[in-house]
């Protein structure tokens, strides 16, 4: 009988980003290694610990609560789901979806649907803290966009009548969004956060999206479904994040030295719900525009097409959507072809040939010249890195 080594994992199951973790680590076991795995929530005395043939562990908690249990019992470990740079255990092996990358990723999405308010909400408990909200703000200041942080330390004013049978701590929520600006763009952690917050809003009368929108990160179809305005949410690659945190512990296990730095996946897209579906731009020329290419920058549109569409000469349209976005007709244009392309390479495996008609380009080399003008790589560079992390 072939002796199994003992991999501890202690990641819940209550989120999708916890079970798809636990499916990445179990694909990856899968090929030839002897693992045997024992889940440490469900064993309240943590026995597993003292087992001989326990060697390595894969933790979701804070690291200074595991890696003292890992140091004590001489055993390998990878965290998931908690990065943070601020964090005391530098140089810990780690896996987890990049929080600057999915920051940048919620404002983008934000600034493109026209909000100019911003707020983000965060707990300290929450299974993925508060640093992807931190990425979140620091996207929108190096833009010098203000965002308005939930403090659940802090007192808010009451604006107009108390709501009848509320928690307190939603009562609090309530306060917060109350005296904020509107339309608003609110980003949330996670999608259990997200609920929420779009509960919340339900029971005091704000209108989602109209005068609230919110958006979640995880994909978790069950919270996003649950809100009774449908959340839209960032979509993670969790699985692939159990996968490299378990060749991680396995190349640990073997020897190899703990790399220098985390493995950090990127985001993979925004999944645009009810939560979310609404442009804050006052210029209906703009977002009659924007709705247009929404639909067809696939089909390989044209300015001149938007100019058909919204009966508007080119230079006012490019003046307006300056004002509005930034950014000129043709860069939208252009901006939702390529994250077509992103979609495609990190979600798929269509070869670049097939791709390229089914995201606006006549030719590959047009798609792999406009795709490396923006990102700074060709296509398939992109998605070898993405699938090498």
């Amino acid at each position: 009988m072939v002796k199994a080594e003992m991999i501890l994992m202690d990641i819940p199951w209550e989120c999708r980003f916890g079970r798809e973790v636990q499916q990445g680590i179990y694909r990856y076991a899968r090929s030839d290694r002897q693992w045997w795995f024992a889940r440490m929530q469900f064993c309240v005395d943590n026995r597993w610990l003292r087992y001989a043939n326990t060697v390595g562990m894969i933790s979701a908690r804070p690291p200074e609560e595991y890696i003292p249990q890992a140091r004590r019992y001489n055993l390998s470990a990878v965290g998931v789901g908690r990065w943070s740079s601020s964090s005391d255990y530098t140089g810990l092996a780690y896996v987890d979806v990049d929080p600057k990358a999915l920051g940048e990723m919620a404002a983008e999405y934000f600034i493109n649907r026209g909000f100019r308010n911003f707020g983000m909400i965060a707990m300290d408990d929450q299974y993925h803290s508060a640093y992807r909200g931190e990425a979140f703000v620091a996207a929108l200041r190096r833009r010098k966009i203000p965002c308005d942080t939930y403090d659940y330390k802090r007192k808010y004013p009451l604006t107009g009548e108390p709501l009848p049978s509320i928690a307190k701590a939603s009562e609090s929520i309530c306060r917060w969004l109350m005296g904020l600006s509107k339309p608003l763009a609110v980003f949330c952690i996670d999608d259990a956060m997200g609920l929420w917050l779009c509960d919340v809003c339900r029971w005091s009368g704000i209108h989602v999206p109209e005068e609230v929108a919110i958006l979640g990160a995880d994909n978790d179809s069950m919270f996003c479904e649950m809100a009774h305005t449908h959340l839209s949410s960032i979509q993670v690659p969790a699985e692939q994040v159990g996968f490299e945190a378990a060749r991680l512990l396995d190349a640990i296990m073997s020897g190899k030295k703990v790399p220098k730095r985390p493995v950090l996946l990127p985001p993979m897209e925004v999944v645009t719900r009810q939560s979310t579906d609404v442009l804050v731009i006052e210029d209906l020329y703009v977002t009659r525009a924007i709705r247009y290419i929404r639909e067809h920058a696939h089909e390989g549109i044209f300015v001149k097409d938007i100019i058909a569409e919204v009966h508007l000469s080119r230079r006012p349209l490019e003046r307006r959507f300056q004002k509005a976005l930034g950014r000129s007709p043709f860069a939208e244009i252009r901006r939702v072809q390529i994250e077509k392309v992103k979609m495609l390479l990190t979600q798929t495996d269509k070869t670049l040939e097939a791709m390229a008609p089914k995201c606006g380009f006549k030719t590959v080399t047009r798609m792999n010249m406009a795709f490396k003008k923006d990102t700074g790589m060709p296509p398939g560079a992109y998605r070898k890195q993405f699938r090498s992390q």
